[in-house]
């Protein structure tokens, strides 16, 4: 057995009982729950096979934590749901109908996370007809009747009703530990009393109905007033306020049903066999064949299932000895950004002979006079290049493992996944460690590079990533003056919009910003049609929502201008002008080449490319920016790109005949969709044109169309088939690429950059079209992305010999500091 076994298997507990014996403790976890939310915590995970592992990873990080936190204790039990349906949902059809289904990847992550329980000595269980709730609501008051103290690790509060003086339910994403004076503290209800609580609120995301118009505040106070929902329900013309009984004998049916489906089986027809359970033992040898074929290298060494990092067999040496060809560096900032950071500690890492040699130092001025002869190779050399020079050191960034891992796949290229996947070890802030991983991988990655992506890293992404460090050191001028008057004056308007639709709510408190609130308004006062339900299964009032309500009532339209204004001012014209460095009195941005799976540009810290340039307010915003004294900004832009290569790549002659002629565009389709001289074409006309030229970039169908545009869904399912009638080539450009990314799995832009698409076979119909709308446009996205960036790298040598330079990227235009002559 492995030291880690301990971890999983028998440990005497200290938990004492009130006579002073001591007191067996098990822990109960809710594993279905856990497991949903691992997936939803943890993004974009899989293993290099394509085995989706996100929510086992999280699963498995959540249980050691939880273990840890919980300390000594006698037995651990697991507890899932059966994939079947349980009495509940016999009971009622509607039960649990408003909960998002279960994402296609999630089934066998779960089967391998019972695997991987089973393998780690824990005790799990399943059965059938019943849900994870009952399991560990029947195991928590039954081995409590043995004697046990009990601890359910869950955060479905429905588990409150279990609360007792051995049972205690402890929420791991709150961390918090619910007894009995927690759950009256936070709710105001005894822990007797939660059934009816529920049964009043209800619960949307379980479709459980409640008492409509009860919210939770009403439901304590009703039941602090009245005890009990049988006497309330018994009582109807005793209770006050009026309103609220009227409300409840509405909904006594659904009421009744409610506290039923929120009931926890207790008396579960289950083994009780705590003992046996805590005998359990762990295989260690299967579970660290199971963690390595899941790539999970971190979490072996965390397990003590495997040696750690493979030290260096040579002591490090000063930084001041290292010489000859250095491999890679690792370093250590002291701020996310490097023009205002320090340099921690840097590293040097090259081979010799058959081992490796490490120069390490944490002195300022050897490592600055290192840098000055130093080739900046590293994971981020980019950062490093940048602090290099804030500190008055020209350099440039030189090979970059991320910039090679995203080539090759732009949807893997966190460094501490690579590393883990490539089964090299840890990623930690020891800057010694940083500069081995950063030279092993790079020697990884450049095995795994075919020709194409080899040449993509050499002519555009390396040559690039040296444009945009001295972009990012250049940075833009701010008009602090124009931003502040901006600020003043929106919110003045956004006060002027938040009276108007408290005038229209009639309520002075109305809270903009609360969705519940804007909901009840929405929905149940102005009895607008409700649209889709959050995740949690509460009527929605996301911006795509309220969109489609625009003509129901003027409040729609003035909710969504305050959610604009009030976005732009906490985006833009607040934070902008205090991000703006001291030392340089410019705002700098940090341009990502691997945040975007399409290839294209990513701005951060701030984010310069989402600046709205079609409003008005968006257009006073971009105004705040300047040119130093002296210069002015020019602005270039390419027209119409993503059309332009799509009528390339499709080959379709009369979409390039018209752009070949200078035509609009637009209007162009619009003529050949309604089979009109271009000189008879209408703005409506051209309107529809416009939408269903970008839309068929995105893959939109008839449906979405046809809300887009407001007409019938037969008007916008004509359109489409018009538009492919006049462009044949476009619908066999779209067939051969879905073709090519199911037989390969990938598609790729015109130079070659690849991109994944790992949905394109699956079975549900959701998953697989929009795999299919990425896979067609990933080629448009992709060549548009590669043609800006080698207009970069053309520009930046000519801009030099004009003194002009080259500030931002902003999706299709570039944007430039020139002199005024």
């Amino acid at each position: 057995m492995s030291q880690q076994s301990s971890l999983f298997n028998e440990k005497k507990s200290k938990n004492l009982s009130p006579d002073g014996s001591q007191k067996p403790k098990l822990v109960i976890i809710d594993g279905h729950n856990l497991a949903f939310r691992s997936y939803h915590a943890v993004k974009r995970l899989s293993s290099s096979q394509g085995q989706a592992t996100n929510a086992i990873y999280g699963f498995l990080r959540s249980l050691i934590a939880i273990l840890k936190a919980e300390g000594e204790h006698d037995a651990t039990v697991i507890t899932f749901d059966a994939p079947a349906k349980t009495f509940r949902h016999e009971q009622y059809s509607d039960y649990k109908a408003q909960r998002s289904p279960m994402p296609e990847d999630l089934p066998k992550q779960i089967e391998i996370i019972k695997e991987l329980v089973n393998l780690m000595g824990l005790y799990q269980i399943e059965v059938a007809g019943l849900e994870a709730d009952d399991l560990f609501g029947t195991m928590a008051k039954k081995c409590a009747a043995l004697g046990y103290q009990v601890e359910v690790i869950t955060s479905d509060r429905d588990a409150f009703q279990l609360i007792d003086e051995a049972i205690l339910i402890h929420n791991p994403i709150k961390g918090v530990h619910y007894d009995e004076a927690k759950v009256f503290a936070e709710h105001g209800v005894k822990v007797s009393q939660w059934i009816d609580y529920r049964a009043l609120t209800g619960d949307t995301s379980d479709n459980i109905p409640g008492a409509k118009g009860i919210g939770p505040v009403t439901a304590a106070r009703l039941l602090k007033t009245y005890s009990t929902l049988d006497y309330i329900l018994e009582h109807l013309d005793e209770i006050q306020p009026k309103k609220e009984a009227q409300k409840i004998a509405a909904s006594k049916e659904d009421v009744l049903f409610s506290r039923e489906l929120s009931k926890i089986l207790t008396d579960a027809d289950i083994a009780i066999e705590p003992q046996l359970w805590a005998k359990r033992q762990a295989d260690d040898e299967k579970l660290s064949q199971k963690l390595k074929e899941l790539e999970f290298h971190s979490l072996l060494r965390e397990l003590n299932l495997a040696p750690a990092s493979t030290p260096l067999k040579q002591e490090t040496l000063p930084l001041s000895q290292a010489k000859g060809e250095i491999l890679a560096l690792g370093y250590l900032l002291s701020h996310t950004d490097p023009l205002q950071a320090e340099l921690l500690s840097l590293s040097a890492y090259h081979e010799a002979e058959t081992e490796g040699r490490l120069f390490s130092s944490k002195e300022a001025q050897e490592q600055l006079d290192f840098l000055k002869q130093a080739n900046l190779s590293a994971c981020d050399a980019k950062a490093l290049a940048l602090y290099a020079q804030s500190k008055g050191l020209e350099l440039l960034p030189e090979d970059d493992p991320l910039l090679l891992a995203y080539v090759i796949d732009p949807d893997v290229t966190d460094i501490s996944t690579l590393v883990a996947r490539h089964g090299l070890g840890e990623w930690t802030t020891d800057s010694g460690q940083r500069a081995r991983l950063s030279a092993q991988l790079w020697q990884k990655l450049s095995a795994e590079c075919d020709e194409a992506q080899h040449k993509l890293y050499q002519e555009i992404e390396k040559p690039l990533a040296k444009v945009l460090c001295e972009m990012e050191f250049y940075g833009v001028v701010l008009d602090g003056a124009v931003f502040e008057s901006l600020s003043a004056e929106m919110s003045q308007k956004l006060s002027d919009l938040e009276y108007q639709v408290r005038e229209i709510a009639d309520n002075p408190l109305l809270n903009l910003n609360s969705r519940d609130q804007l909901a009840t308004l929405l929905f149940d006062t102005l009895k607008l049609r409700a649209g889709k339900r959050t995740s949690t299964g509460k009527q929605s009032t996301a911006v795509a929502v309220l969109e489609q309500l625009r003509d129901a009532h003027p409040v729609v339209n003035l909710i969504l201008d305050y959610r604009e204004l009030a976005k732009l001012r906490s985006t833009y014209l607040e934070p902008l002008p205090k991000m703006v460095n001291s030392k340089t009195g410019r705002l700098h941005t940090t341009f990502s080449q691997t945040t975007a799976v399409t290839g294209r540009l990513s701005s951060l810290n701030p984010n310069l490319q989402n600046i709205p340039i079609r409003s008005d307010i968006g257009r006073q915003i971009r105004k705040g920016f300047i040119a130093a004294e002296g210069y002015k900004l020019l602005v270039a832009d390419y027209s119409q790109i993503e059309l332009r290569v799509l009528a390339h790549i499709a080959d379709e002659p009369a979409l390039i005949a018209a752009f070949q002629k200078g035509a609009d565009i637009h209007a162009s389709t619009a003529a050949s969709i309604y089979g009109v001289p271009l000189n008879e074409v209408q703005s409506g006309m051209r309107r529809i044109a416009k939408t269903i030229n970008f839309g068929v970039l995105y893959g939109m169908g008839a449906h979405r169309l046809s809300r887009e545009l407001s007409i019938d869904y037969a008007e916008a399912e004509l359109f489409i088939k018009s538009y492919f009638a006049n462009y044949p080539n476009i619908q066999n450009y779209i067939d051969r690429t879905l073709s090519q990314a199911r037989e390969y799995g990938y598609v790729e832009s015109l130079l070659g950059r690849r991109r994944k698409i790992p949905d394109i076979l699956s079975s549900n119909r959701n998953v697989r079209e929009y795999a299919e709308r990425t896979a067609y446009n990933m080629p448009i996205q992709g060549s548009a992305a590669d043609i800006m960036k080698l207009a970069m790298l053309a520009l930046h040598p000519q801009l030099k010999e004009h003194g002009a330079k080259m500030l931002l990227q902003v999706h299709d235009e570039l944007i430039f500091e020139v002199p005024e002559d």
